[in-house]
């Protein structure tokens, strides 16, 4: 995908990477907008990678987290997470998408848009600021 997003750029204002959540290699306040798709369910301690995000956003920045989300203990659910498992893809979180938003706001987001998109995989889409203290 990043490959494929670099190839199509049109535009010096943007810079796409892949990097290590947990370490981000650069400076403080140094991004308007920071995406994370689709990664904060399969990492473990996933309010330190918000950690680290918030610490590269700027102040008046924009954080774009979708991720899974999950019926919580429906049959359903359980055999995504099964499968997901089985393709290395273990599920370190199995949040509602109640939970999911609540999860950003208890780590200092302050979710200004959000949508669930109903598919086999639930995908609930959040839009974010930095909470004000």
């Amino acid at each position: 995908m990043i490959a494929e997003a670099k190839r199509d750029n049109r535009s010096a204002k943007l810079h796409f990477s892949v990097q290590d959540m947990f370490r981000l290699p650069y400076a403080e306040e140094s991004f308007d907008v920071v995406i994370v798709s689709n990664a904060l369910h399969i990492v473990p301690q996933p309010e330190k990678a918000l950690a680290e995000i918030r610490r590269v956003l700027k102040d008046d920045g924009v954080l774009i987290a979708p991720t899974f989300t999950h019926a919580g203990n429906s049959f359903s659910g359980k055999v995504r997470a099964f499968f997901m498992k089985r393709v290395g893809f273990p599920l370190h979180s199995k949040w509602t998408s109640a939970e999911y938003l609540r999860f950003l706001g208890q780590n200092g987001w302050t979710v200004r848009k959000r949508a669930v998109l109903k598919a086999s995989f639930p995908l609930t889409y959040a839009e974010c600021v930095k909470l004000e203290v």
